[in-house]
């Protein structure tokens, strides 16, 4: 199974870096395999160690793989059979579970899944609780963002089962966001509400590290049901305790900025993801990034950024979901440009990824962007994307859209230049993010500067 997702890695490698680091992790699990099969034999693996040493050493990039891959060779003589002592399996084990996330930071979330499955088993079957749910929570995750929802939700599941065999509620409560998140990216708001509601309750009892994930879930839920404000204000809110977490802290400021692009501040939303593009860590997250930044050039006649973001995003490993939003964004760049063959190709290829990975929100939204699409065919005075409120209205009409969903969407997308009807609590969010992104400029500059 594992060999199989990294040979089809290997025969899609973009790169030949990509092909390096994809063959070292390669045989670092093939070695692996025969470990926990033989036990760790100086005379049968050493050479093959040796090996993987000298190809990990000519690897430069992709420092967290980097080092989970150095973490496992040091640790893998120490590999005991049978026995009481067990802090050399353990070690392994912990190696290749920070393997597995790395390559998911990395956007290789499908390689990612793999390990961290096969390691939850592994792990389950040698009587590692805690390690076999951590795992299941990795694996989890990485299966959604495969869009593969059968393993996700049965890993979430099993995760929470082990979580609480393990006594680490804190663990369980994550397996329990992690399945409403599941529900909220197919569009099931009620369930993914009632997981979150009954998963906050308990987390105020016993598990209050938990909070942050939930409370941020729950905005997610808020912003997608048309409570943006309270969105906002719960997402905001949490910034200042994410000092330490910068995971959480990245996520927090992309989702802010989805509820601020709803809300109607797409100019301060761009503030918010353009601190997450030059400062995030992780590829994955600086990829989310660029990703929702492209999808404000789109909607507000940028067509330079547009250009430069399609172009940029062509070349990042995308999941199955952002695959599905890149298509879905440019075909709603390309009808405002007047490039309505172009449009049509995009959305339909959104169609087909949303139909394929079951993403029945964006399925809604790429239907409803075709029926724009070939309206706007119809009639040529639409192709040109008007500069006015009065003027967008009219087009919208004139594609066939419903007046009351127009006026609702001129509302919200004019209440950034009139600066209107916006309460207090939400402007000082703007003005706080417009400063986060204005000392990140600075500090770059500088940076550029001294180079």
């Amino acid at each position: 199974m594992i060999d199989e997702a990294f040979i089809e890695q290997l025969a899609g490698a973009r790169s030949t870096a990509a092909f390096n680091r994809t063959a070292v992790g390669f045989a670092v699990m093939q070695l692996y395999d025969s470990v926990k099969i033989t036990g760790y034999d100086p005379a049968r693996h050493s050479a093959n160690l040796d090996r993987i040493r000298s190809d990990l050493a000519a690897i430069t990039s992709e420092k967290a793989i980097h080092a989970a891959l150095d973490s496992f060779i040091q640790v893998v003589p120490f590999w005991e059979g049978e026995g009481a002592i067990r802090v050399g399996r353990r070690a392994v084990y912990t190696a290749l579970l920070i393997y597995g996330k790395a390559l998911g930071d990395e956007g290789d979330w499908r390689l990612s899944q793999k390990v961290c499955t096969l390691v939850g088993i592994d792990t389950e079957l040698d009587g590692e609780t805690w390690m076999s749910a951590e795992a299941r929570l990795m694996m989890g995750r990485a299966g959604r963002m495969c869009a593969d929802w059968p393993d996700s939700h049965a890993a979430y599941a099993r995760a929470y089962q082990l979580g609480i065999d393990a006594g680490d509620l804190s663990l369980a409560l994550r397996a329990r966001v992690g399945e409403a998140n599941n529900l909220w990216s197919r569009g099931d708001f009620p369930a993914a509400k009632q997981i979150l509601n009954r998963t906050a309750r308990r987390a105020r009892q016993s598990a209050p590290e938990v909070l942050p994930r939930v409370t941020l879930a729950i905005a997610g839920v808020a912003n997608a049901s048309g409570e943006y404000e309270r969105a906002i204000h719960l997402a905001y809110g949490l910034l200042d305790s994410l000092s330490d977490n910068d995971e959480l802290k990245y996520k927090t400021l992309i989702d802010l900025a989805a509820f601020l692009t709803d809300y109607g501040l797409p100019d301060v939303a761009a503030a918010a993801l353009q601190v997450v593009e030059r400062t995030a860590p992780e590829t994955q997250v600086r990829v989310h990034a660029r990703l929702n930044l492209f999808f404000l050039a789109a909607r507000h006649d940028e067509a330079p950024r547009f250009n430069a973001l399609r172009a940029a995003l062509s070349k990042d490993p995308l999941t199955p979901r952002q695959q599905t939003q890149y298509a879905l964004f440019s075909a709603q760049g390309f009808r405002r440009f007047g490039k309505l063959t172009a449009a049509r190709e995009s959305v339909n290829e959104a169609i087909k990824l949303s139909n394929q990975h079951e993403l029945f929100q964006l399925m809604f939204e790429a239907e409803s962007e075709l029926q724009g699409i070939e309206a706007a065919c119809t009639n040529q005075d639409a192709t040109a994307e008007p500069r006015t409120a009065h003027a967008r209205k009219a087009r919208s009409r004139a594609a066939g859209g419903s007046d009351d969903a127009t006026d609702v969407i001129e509302a919200i997308f004019d209440r950034s230049a009139r600066r209107e009807k916006i309460p207090m609590r939400i402007r000082r969010v703007a003005e706080s993010l417009r400063l986060m992104a204005s000392a990140g400029a600075a500090a770059d500059g500088a940076d550029r500067f001294t180079q």
